[in-house]
């Protein structure tokens, strides 16, 4: 019985740990996808120490058409909290890297989201002359 015992402790312990780590992590991003799957944001906390605290944003072009970015807005609750309409490919002084084919920068270093707010990135861009917005809502 003993070693009976044992066991299941080990495996209870296991698995609440499991459950802890699962939990810490997922609560520590948001992201989302713009309805023609062109771009990807991700909100994170970031974990390494040698980084500033916070929260930082990173937004993807998930395919390969070459379009410019003219804006990209935070939104919070609707209220635009960030903005930028400045993009230089290459490595800022941050030690972030932006790349403009397929575009890809970080963007909005801030607070841990709060409940019960909407959380919306818009990306402005340009393609053959004609203006394009997509709203990213982040769950």
């Amino acid at each position: 019985m003993g070693k009976k015992k044992y066991v299941i402790i080990v495996i209870v312990l296991l698995i609440v740990i499991i459950s802890t780590l699962y939990a810490y992590t997922a609560s520590t991003s948001i992201s989302g996808k713009s309805e023609n799957g062109m771009w990807k944001y991700t909100y994170k906390k970031n974990l390494d120490a040698s980084e500033p605290r916070g929260w930082q944003g990173r937004i993807k072009q998930l395919d390969k058409q070459e379009v410019v970015v003219e804006m990209l807005e935070f939104k919070d609750t609707g209220k635009v909290i960030a903005d930028t309409d400045v993009f230089n490919e290459g490595r800022d002084i941050d030690g972030s890297v932006t790349t403009l084919h397929p575009f890809s920068t970080e963007f909005y270093l801030g607070n841990e989201p709060r409940k019960g707010h909407m959380y919306q990135v818009v990306v402005t861009w340009m393609k053959d002359g004609v203006a394009h917005m997509d709203t990213i809502d982040l769950n």
